[in-house]
């Protein structure tokens, strides 16, 4: 009897600590997956926005009210995102979203890539066909949705746009597209009343982005499921 319940235990014991082993490396997985993932997000941000900058026919409503802060101010782009950027979270976070601490690392990030990534594009000539500079333009929009649905998948913290009319849906019970696009326009009001630069590409950014961000999420979560799908098998 005390040997059948040694073993047992020993059993049991052993048990436990394959899960452990196994549930060890499972964590450590995951969390370098979201690590991972907010990093890639915040480089396609700060890509995408440094390409709708070079382009030259218009920022994104966001940055017409960054571009305007930087002129008025006379900070450095880094810095005037940052300013930005922050006043964002802390209004999001007043209103009912608390920022992740992905949400406060992001700008830090994106900031000083999307500088540098923007005096590397400057190298070369933005494209000189009206429709080329749509066509790049729609892309960029693309890169920072998924960048956005990179930052939300990860888990870490949503950008600052995000946040906030996520905030502000939750608030109003609308849809979080729909109030990305209140708070595009806002920022183009505010921008341009400031002396912020304005063109084609803005409306573009303003039309496109609230859905781009929605696919973006979808894109990547559907990558990360088919990813864990296939881990799932070679470990079996």
């Amino acid at each position: 009897m005390g040997s059948w319940a040694s073993s047992r235990a020993w059993s049991r014991a052993g048990a436990i600590a394959q899960v452990v082993a196994v549930g060890r490396p499972r964590r450590v997985a995951a969390r370098t997956t979201r690590i991972l993932m907010f990093a890639v997000g915040s480089l396609l941000i700060a890509s995408g926005v440094a390409v709708m900058l070079w382009n030259q026919i218009g920022p994104g409503p966001l940055d017409v009210f960054i571009g305007a802060v930087k002129s008025r101010t006379g900070l450095p782009l880094t810095f005037a995102v940052w300013l930005t950027i922050g006043a964002m979270l802390a209004i999001a976070w007043a209103i009912g979203r608390r920022p992740g601490p992905g949400s406060v690392i992001g700008p830090i990030v994106v900031g000083p890539a999307m500088q540098l990534a923007l005096e590397q594009l400057q190298r070369l000539d933005p494209p000189s066909s009206f429709v080329l500079g749509v066509i790049v333009h729609v892309g960029a929009v693309l890169v920072v949705g998924l960048g956005a649905g990179a930052l939300i998948v990860s888990g870490l913290g949503a950008g600052s746009g995000e946040l906030l009319a996520a905030a502000a849906s939750d608030r109003s019970g609308h849809p979080e597209p729909r109030m990305r696009f209140v708070f595009e326009a806002t920022w183009l009001v505010l921008g341009v009343a400031l002396g912020g630069p304005i063109g084609v590409g803005t409306v573009i950014v303003a039309a496109l982005i609230g859905p781009a961000v929605a696919f973006g999420s979808r894109t990547v979560e559907s990558l990360l499921t088919a990813s864990r799908r296939q881990l799932d098998l070679v470990a079996a």
